[in-house]
């Protein structure tokens, strides 16, 4: 599960040492897993995901069900969206 996608994007674009290192060695190895998001932001969290679309994209990765998205403090119903993204990645990483 990605979780606080702007700082990992922020990362491999400004670090292409990173970049290089991490991405090119999972195309292969994580192809076709699943992955889900949780994004935290106060104004908009567009843009990061559309960054966390093209990444997982070139990874291969499949989307295992919609992202979670907050702003302000996250709610109860916002913990208890999480905690039912990690349980659909998880079960989908058990098949």
């Amino acid at each position: 599960m990605l979780v606080s996608a702007v700082l990992i994007v922020r990362e491999f674009t400004t670090n292409k040492h990173a970049f290089d290192v991490c991405y090119y060695p999972c195309l292969d190895s994580t192809r076709g897993r699943p992955y889900g998001l949780y994004v935290h932001g106060n104004e908009g969290t567009e843009g990061a995901e559309r960054a966390v679309d093209s990444i997982t994209t070139g990874l291969g990765w499949v989307k295992a069900a919609d992202y979670v998205v907050a702003s302000g403090k996250p709610s109860k119903s916002d913990l208890e969206a999480c905690w039912e993204l990690g349980a659909t990645v998880a079960a989908q990483l058990m098949d």
